[in-house]
């Protein structure tokens, strides 16, 4: 009994499913949903931003010549050090019984924390850290003023045209509003795998809300079962609003990935660089 009290209060965090067979047949797993969907609009009503109405709508919002020319410059040259400072910090190689071994690109990162060495080092990129424009758009999407974001730099660098890249399937994040953004600092093209996204896949759905209550079923008696990649029938119910971010570098893309995305089929040999932001705050945290 102890064990269900625990996966009760679990209800209340940012876990993805609960471990628990009585409490997921209960419909647990859809009431989370709910109730955090109903939160989000009720904090809508107290931290408004009209910038971001496009983005409360459609899930995602881009824009164009983020930084100023000369500071864009010195993120990417400090970029670049970081890189050659750390060599490759993580290639990962991810297995699946549904999607092969990621062996399809080289994925490098660097998790960027507020340290000493960072700031001695990297002065440029350490002041993201605490950008207040960044900050400014993670607010509002997260709809809360104390809210914590974390940074890394990525390379992507893919190998063939297989599709051996978990990242590559239409997946959701998690089970509430979660989010992530993207600086650009390489130009976006149909080659590169641009960022794609099913427009307006993250609002309140009674479809989304049956598939969160199966999932956490098959993830519980299937512990192999992916259970936040998304089958081609949900796909293909947004599929006519489709979006692909081609866009030029210096751009910033930030997305509801409580969405359905995927990263873009890209061709061979094609290096993208950018820096990523991401929150993952309680979705039952009011204040």
């Amino acid at each position: 009994m102890l064990t269900n009290k625990n996966n009760f209060f679990e209800v209340f965090t940012t876990k993805k499913i609960i471990e628990s067979k009585f409490f997921n047949f209960l419909g647990l797993q859809s009431f989370r949903y709910a109730l955090a969907k109903f939160i989000y609009v009720l904090l809508g009503f107290f931290y408004k931003n009209k910038f971001l109405t496009k983005y409360y709508d459609n899930g995602f919002y881009l824009e164009e010549n983020f930084f100023k020319e000369e500071i864009f410059k010195k993120i990417n040259t400090e970029f670049q050090e970081a890189f050659e400072i750390h060599k490759v910090v993580r290639n990962v190689y991810e297995k699946s019984d549904n999607y092969n071994e990621n062996s399809s690109i080289d994925y490098f990162l660097y998790e960027f924390e507020d340290n000493e060495f960072n700031k001695k080092n990297f002065p440029t990129l350490y002041s993201l850290l605490s950008d207040q424009k960044i900050k400014k758009y993670f607010m509002a999407a997260e709809r809360k003023k104390n809210i914590n974001i974390y940074m890394r730099l990525e390379r992507i660098k893919t190998k063939d045209f297989c599709k051996n890249d978990v990242n590559s399937y239409w997946h959701v994040d998690t089970y509430h509003n979660t989010h992530k953004a993207w600086l650009y600092l390489s130009d976006v093209t149909n080659d590169h795998g641009p960022f794609n996204y099913l427009k307006k896949s993250s609002a309140f759905s009674v479809r989304r809300l049956l598939w969160e209550f199966l999932n956490s079923i098959k993830k519980y008696f299937n512990k192999s079962y992916r259970p936040f990649f998304v089958d081609e029938k949900n796909v293909q119910t947004f599929e006519k609003n489709k979006i692909e971010v081609i866009c030029k570098k210096n751009s910033f893309l930030i997305a509801n990935t409580h969405g359905y995305h995927r990263r873009g089929d890209a061709k061979p040999n094609m290096v993208r660089d950018g820096i990523s932001f991401f929150t993952r705050e309680n979705p039952f945290k009011i204040f």
